[in-house]
């Protein structure tokens, strides 16, 4: 390859990222909402009840404003396996050249921040309650380690998993305003949330016109490219939900999340693609990306067992089985996919990628203790179940069964002011495909190189945050 084409490639394979992204680390899938540790569920009235429960703000009196930074120290290690070799040739298999750039460990640590900022007040009546809150609660961050390149095989720079992902992101930015009204005879809240959302997608991949891992042709002539997406756009969402303390000491909480766009939303950009067999620089083209993300059903409950003692638990159904595929269209076009992969004449689709993820649940049980007034010691332990399927699985979306410890606590330093924080590890079961793996079974343009191998990962999230009251 021509040194101009190669260091078109190198800057095309550069390291794309946001501030306030968030890696795939604190649910299901790319959902990520875990704000406030133990204080952020259906049955706490407080600001983070505006994304969790809006009815939950009827339970509070007076205002309270939230400031709550995450940060994720996040560990991934991926061992692509020989089942994972995925050449146009079964003869490319014998060149030790072509094997070892396509087959062994890719790594990846990143430090991912995730904020939330929230206020609720009751605006001085007995029963009104309004809030707002700006949050991430879908999103996506990776960068791998880089690796030593050949000559045979300069793409190999960007490790094995190069062909799902070299580096990207992908984040859902919520502004929501919520309102809830409390029937004060019955104990009972309802209330409703509103969101206007700011997607953004954007990732760097290693690809192939033909869907394979070739690093070369045949004749020898560089054959592996890199494709670039950059694409946003902006939808609605909607929550509502129900509260009731029935007794002082019992609270209960019940909610409903919409999908976002209310279904399928679509994001706008552009597509770079450069493969290795082209002489120029390849130009950009208008495209859309079409997506589903899920809508939620989330239950939880607070009991206070003694006047230092309370016990909680939470609930959440994650409906994942609307994520069927990431389709790549022309501009304003729609996706239509066959079964097997391959799309109907005429119908602009550019790329897709199957996903069939699975709908999803998490459990969390924990509680808290108050040794004084003034100070709140929590703790938790949850879990939830994998959204992803080992027959899709790729690095670009790392998911298993994964369990939570949340230990922390929470001191009123004045009746007007709260600080909290809390050590939340997250612990990934280790995914071995075993062969399962699909994505080369596709025809195009479906097809991409299997994925197929050993996935492990290891999330340290550290939660800190203040509260305003007055």
């Amino acid at each position: 390859m021509r040194s101009t084409q190669r260091g078109g490639l190198i800057a095309l394979a550069a390291t794309v990222a946001l501030a306030f992204t968030t890696s795939k680390a604190h649910a299901s899938g790319y959902l990520t909402a875990r704000f406030g540790s133990d204080h952020g569920t259906p049955a706490a009235p407080n600001p983070y009840a505006v994304y969790y429960n809006p009815a939950a703000l009827g339970g509070m009196k007076g205002t309270q404003i939230v400031g709550d930074l995450s940060l994720g120290i996040r560990t991934v290690t991926y061992d692509r396996s020989a089942d994972a070799l995925t050449p146009s040739n079964p003869a490319f298999q014998s060149n030790r050249d072509y094997v070892a750039a396509n087959f062994g460990r890719a790594k990846l640590l990143n430090v991912v921040p995730l904020p939330f900022f929230g206020a609720a007040s009751d605006l001085g009546t007995k029963n009104l309650r309004v809030g707002y809150a700006l949050y991430v609660p879908f999103g996506g961050l990776a960068e791998w380690n880089r690796k030593t390149a050949t000559e045979y095989a300069p793409g190999a720079v960007d490790g094995p998993q190069r062909w799902h992902n070299i580096s990207g992101q992908i984040l859902a930015i919520y502004n929501t305003a919520a309102v809830a009204y409390r029937f004060p005879a019955a104990r009972v809240s309802i209330g409703a949330n509103f969101s206007v959302i700011y997607h953004r997608a954007e990732t760097v991949r290693a690809r192939n016109i033909d869907g394979t891992d070739d690093v070369r042709l045949a004749n020898g002539a560089l054959k592996e490219g890199r494709s670039y997406i950059d694409v946003s756009g902006v939808n609605v969402a909607a929550a509502l939900g129900v509260y009731w303390d029935p007794i002082d000491d019992l609270k209960l909480g019940l909610s409903y999340t919409s999908q976002p766009g209310f279904g399928t939303t679509r994001m706008s950009g552009t597509l770079e693609q450069q493969f290795g067999t082209d002489s120029t620089r390849a130009s950009k083209t208008n495209v859309d990306l079409l997506q589903a993300y899920p809508d939620i059903i989330r239950l939880g409950a607070g009991y206070r067992t003694t006047k230092t003692t309370e016990v909680r638990f939470d609930f959440e159904y994650v409906r994942w089985s609307v994520f069927k595929r990431q389709c790549l269209v022309s501009e304003g076009k729609d996706c239509s996919i066959n079964a097997d992969g391959t799309a109907p004449a005429g119908s602009n689709v550019i790329l897709n990628v199957p996903r069939d993820w699975k709908d999803a649940i998490g459990v969390r049980l924990g509680g808290a203790w108050w040794p004084t007034e003034a100070l709140e010691l929590f703790g938790s332990v949850s879990m939830t179940t994998s959204a992803v399927p080992k027959e899709t699985i790729d690095p670009s979306t790392i998911d298993s069964t994964r369990f939570y410890l949340a230990l922390g606590g929470r001191y009123e330093l004045s009746r007007n002011l709260a600080i909290a924080g809390s050590y939340n590890p997250i612990y990934f079961v280790p995914i071995d495909t075993k062969g399962a793996n699909k994505h080369d079974q596709y025809a195009q343009p479906s097809r991409s190189p299997s994925a197929d191998g050993k996935y492990s990962s290891m999330i340290h999230l550290f939660n800190v945050n203040a509260t305003v009251s007055f």
